[in-house]
């Protein structure tokens, strides 16, 4: 992975980002992530839940983690499961096309493995949205160059090809441990019925084990 990682070419992001591509919704439901992956994109709808607490083992189990270079690219969720399956196969992410990765609560929970924002970047994702994110896998993807927010309504930026400023991702008002940006003054409505909030943890509790 380190030689990979150094032999990436590092330029300073202009102003605002475009992110053309598609949007991959992990729901709980296999068949919606079977079709996304076979090239149906997801009209979001009230009603549809997307998965809470996926591990950095279910982005990258480990005996992905073997893999050090872009290779990991192939890889990313091949540990998801949803419900009773695993609906994500090797290489189908990549091949989908996908520019953002869209989950519930506790995004990235679990190891520390850098390899899980590798391999999601490696597959061509660009950004992360959830609806809080856990503290190590954020500052991983934020090292890396891996974009992140809880900010669901950057998802129509993103379909309408906007250039969306740096600053909507680092802004950090009103964040609060583990989250990458603030939900502060977001309504669900504002995402067609998509639950955005999630309740405050006790103080003192560690998030990341």
């Amino acid at each position: 992975m380190l030689r990979s990682l150094r032999a990436r070419r590092v330029a300073k992001l202009p102003g605002a980002v475009h992110l053309p591509g598609r949007v991959l919704f992990l729901a709980e439901d296999p068949q919606l992530v079977r079709d996304q992956l076979d090239g149906k994109d997801l009209d979001w709808r009230p009603g549809i839940k997307l998965r809470d607490d996926i591990s950095t083992d279910e982005i990258t189990p480990a005996y992905i983690c073997y893999y050090y270079d872009d290779t990991l690219g192939d890889f990313p969720y091949l540990g998801l499961k949803c419900g009773e399956e695993f609906p994500v196969t090797r290489g189908s992410v990549k091949r989908g096309g996908f520019t953002a990765s869209v989950s519930g609560k506790r995004r990235g929970k679990g190891s520390s493995r850098e390899q899980s924002p590798y391999a999601e970047m490696c597959a061509g994702i660009k950004l992360v949205v959830a609806e809080n994110i856990e503290r190590i896998y954020r500052e991983n993807c934020q090292n890396l160059g891996l974009l992140t927010t809880t900010d669901f309504s950057i998802l129509e930026r993103v379909r309408s090809g906007e250039a969306i400023p740096l600053s909507a991702f680092t802004g950090g008002k009103g964040r609060s441990r583990g989250e990458s940006s603030s939900t502060a003054g977001f309504s669900t409505s504002t995402w067609r019925g998509c639950r955005v909030r999630s309740p405050s943890r006790r103080p003192g509790r560690r998030r990341d084990r």
